[in-house]
């Protein structure tokens, strides 16, 4: 095979591989970026913040009240009363403060899962993101070194040294690929619009990096779920309502005041007091007890389900992972494909090999950097999984 062949087989495989200049965001970048003002986080926060104002009112005492009266039936008789109200705080405020105590823990951990949904999804944006851009890169090389190879074979059969119907054939093999690489451009253009919608990091010719794939744990533990740990507050604060729904006696009301009485010139005043206390002869909160124990039982019974659900969501995405980890080679390692691709082009060269093996050789090294690019998103699609499952991110190590 001639010097310039020999330059020929190794443009075919190299380009397209060359790096690209161009500034790359990284998978953590971008989700600071991401969450930093993502209004779902903002709601949450928000709902976060009306359980500490419902918390703070349960454990306020109820206010006085403070009356005045006047009776005066006729013009020379006229009765002022001045009174001062008071429900005594016995009204069960230890369980609405415990109540409360429990929603607002509840809310913190809504608001942690919330996180953990909005980076999962950033995440899945931003894997997307990367391999719509990698497929493209593929294709484009794969199409320029097609083009090459093309141009270089139709000079051939313009020297007599190569039949025309083989360039004729590569020029077919143009068009294919170049309708495969519009469509994968249209796919990477759509995907880097989406994540530019939510990070104003990705702008100009930044292009995404490869996302990291964490070594799997050795075990998969539920129990720092946020929503698990959300629904186990509730079931803290529906037990905190039973007991206060519990109580059937109500605290006494009292009264002090002053009245003064003013009849033909005459006075009189004096002091008024008085207690107003509900007696639970007919209404003895029955219904209300009832509903509370029924409501401690359905919240019992979902953190049970939630869990078993939980654990076995876990077991499957760790099984899962563990194994498409293994499968998830980097898109980058190329160095076997040039190889079989140089030595197939030598082969041709020296009539040894046909046009088809060239082109057999060069389309099975696209497919099997698709084929990488595949086990990838399999791989970081399971990642995801597990994340979700275990209720936080894999640290690097394989801890979670």
């Amino acid at each position: 095979m001639n010097r310039a062949s020999w330059a020929l087989a190794s443009l075919l495989v190299i380009a397209g591989y060359m790096p690209l200049h161009a500034q790359h965001l990284t998978e953590k970048e971008f989700l600071d970026s991401a969450l930093a003002n993502h209004p779902a986080i903002a709601a949450s926060e928000a709902a976060e913040s009306v359980a500490e104002g419902a918390r703070r009112q349960a454990g306020i005492v109820q206010n006085p009240v403070a009356s005045w009266e006047r009776e005066q039936p006729d013009t020379a008789v006229r009765e002022d009363t001045l009174k001062l109200d008071w429900k005594l705080p016995f009204d069960g405020r230890k369980h609405r403060v415990a109540a409360g105590d429990a929603a607002l823990a509840a809310a913190k951990s809504d608001f942690e899962s919330t996180q953990l949904g909005i980076r999962l999804e950033m995440r899945s944006l931003f894997t997307a993101w990367y391999l719509a851009a990698e497929r493209e890169a593929v294709l484009e090389a794969h199409l320029d070194r097609t083009n090459r190879l093309a141009r270089w074979l139709r000079a051939r059969a313009e020297e007599g040294e190569a039949a025309g119907v083989e360039a004729e054939r590569l020029d077919l093999e143009v068009e294919v690929f170049e309708r495969q690489l519009v469509a994968a451009r249209a796919t990477a253009s759509a995907e880097r619009a989406a994540a530019a919608v939510w990070s104003d990091r990705v702008s100009g010719t930044v292009r995404p990096q490869r996302p990291h794939l964490p070594i799997p744990p050795a075990t998969a533990d539920v129990g720092s779920r946020p929503d698990l740990q959300a629904i186990a507050h509730r079931v803290a604060e529906a037990e905190a309502v039973q007991r206060l729904q519990r109580r059937s006696l109500e605290p006494p009301e009292i009264s002090f005041g002053w009245k003064k009485i003013g009849e033909e010139g005459l006075s009189f005043n004096g002091p008024v007091y008085g207690i107003a206390w509900p007696l639970p002869v007919f209404d003895r909160n029955q219904g209300n007890r009832e509903a509370a124990t029924a409501e401690v039982s359905v919240a019992r019974s979902q953190l049970e389900l939630e869990t078993r659900l939980a654990e076995q969501r876990a077991r499957a995405a760790l099984a899962s992972y563990s194994d498409l980890y293994l499968m998830a080679k980097p898109a980058d390692v190329r160095g076997d494909d040039f190889d079989i691709a140089v030595a197939t082009f030598a082969a041709f060269e020296a009539g040894e090999a046909s046009l088809t093996d060239v082109l057999d050789s060069l389309r099975a090294t696209v497919e099997v950097q698709l084929a990488r690019l595949d086990s990838l998103d399999q791989a970081l699609a399971a990642e995801r999984e597990l994340e979700a499952a275990i209720g936080r991110p894999i640290l690097p190590g394989g801890s979670s």
